[in-house]
């Protein structure tokens, strides 16, 4: 069904009639948002081109993996948002479940976990965040988790309330020690499973023979040997062609933030990413003395550590959305970070989701609310809410993806 689903797919495709724009969001029923500004803004047309001709050959030949990495705050910490754009776009491709991809054991932190999946670990972990003061080398998550215990394991499995049940015949595990200090060990329900392990520069690759939903991790130290182990994350894989989804975010972020993650390119490239979208700016534009200058310099040094590593990835920021200062007040700062975004766009030949505008500007976040769409502080959103904000930035990128098909007829 799978495969019949796609060469069907691309019978509608070649015949020119997909490419209506699809209509996610019930106009009616939020008729506050402002539809006719979702869109994707390019400084010139072929910002994205990369990433759209990757779909196309998803869609025709079926043989194509796309990784897209979706790096914020706490809006992409609780996955609620990136996991409604990780199933719609798997959707939206027939057979384009390429797999879950990045994940971080969040609960071993002490901080929210998503809420697709668990993990249950022993020993003592402690954590360091890049929103914390503390000296401490950090990857891709923005956040790690350190023992110094001999003997320690995680259990990572898939919860009852995900509505996609993913399986994977590749895990990979970043992670930061001595070679000669641990000893790290995975263990599924059938050991033959395992076909293959291999050990690269500060990560780990399994490689089965057969998929698995859950799986455990046992660390293990060396007789007579001292030292730490540290985890940066980890990462459900497939062989199969289509969409991964990855996302990461930490609570309290700023751009500055992940620019104290010294290892954040270098994972980074380790994912192969065609599309890197970047959600930040509400921490940094939470003041009314925000410095758009200071801003700038930082967005544009962190852009360009990801090109350097990457020079030909496709990336699109995503303005803030409005909030209230205190609860109380319309944050007018986040019409000057929306303004700073698309400046960095045309310097940085990025593309912009402009959701500030979208959602419909300053002061609307208390439209949302009473909505029942918005929390009680007036920056984050309920369930709904960030899954409306999904389905709006789905509805933006597969609009800008017809656009390019219709431009090819």
């Amino acid at each position: 069904m799978r495969y019949f689903l796609k060469y069907f797919f691309c019978f509608l495709l070649l015949s020119g009639t997909v490419s209506a724009q699809p209509e996610i969001v019930d106009r009616e029923k939020y008729p506050f948002i402002k539809f006719d500004q979702n869109k994707i803004y390019t400084p010139n047309p072929d910002v994205l081109l990369s990433f759209y001709r990757n779909l196309e050959r998803l869609m025709k030949s079926g043989d194509k993996q796309i990784n897209i990495v979706h790096i914020g705050d706490s809006h992409i910490q609780a996955d609620i948002l990136s996991d409604r754009m990780r199933h719609s776009l798997q959707d939206f491709f027939p057979g384009g479940n390429g797999g879950r991809g990045f994940m971080f054991p969040y609960a071993m932190a002490h901080t929210n976990n998503p809420y697709t999946y668990k993990v249950d670990f022993t020993g003592k972990w402690e954590s360091c965040r890049n929103v914390q003061n503390k000296e401490c080398t950090l990857g891709l998550a923005g956040i790690s988790v350190t023992t110094l215990d001999s003997f320690t394991t995680m259990h990572i499995f898939q919860s009852d309330a995900a509505t996609i049940r993913y399986d994977c015949t590749r895990i990979r595990l970043f992670y930061g020690f001595d070679d000669s200090t641990f000893d790290i060990k995975l263990i599924t329900n059938d050991s033959q499973t395992i076909q293959s392990a291999s050990f690269t520069d500060g990560a780990v690759e399994w490689n089965l023979s057969r998929p698995v939903t859950s799986f455990d991790i046992q660390i293990q130290r060396r007789t007579h040997k001292t030292g730490s182990f540290t985890l940066y994350g980890f990462s459900m894989e497939t062989r199969d062609p289509g969409i991964v989804y990855h996302a990461v975010g930490v609570n309290g972020a700023e751009v500055g933030s992940f620019l104290k993650c010294q290892l954040l390119p270098k994972q980074l490239v380790q994912l192969y990413p065609d599309l890197v979208v970047i959600s930040l700016g509400t921490n940094d534009a939470y003041s009314r003395d925000f410095d758009s200058s200071l801003f700038h310099h930082r967005y544009s040094k962190f852009i360009k550590s990801i090109r350097e590593q990457l020079p030909d990835v496709r990336i699109i920021l995503t303005t803030p959305g409005d909030c209230y200062l205190k609860g109380r007040y319309p944050n007018a700062s986040n019409i000057l970070a929306r303004e700073v975004i698309f400046k960095l766009a045309k310097e940085n030949d990025c593309a912009v989701w402009d959701y500030f505008t979208t959602m419909g500007g300053l002061g609307s976040m208390m439209t949302w609310q009473k909505a029942n769409l918005g929390a009680g502080d007036k920056v984050h959103y309920n369930f709904i809410g960030y899954q409306i904000q999904g389905d709006l930035f789905l509805e933006a990128l597969t609009g800008a993806f017809n656009e390019y098909l219709d431009n090819r007829k």
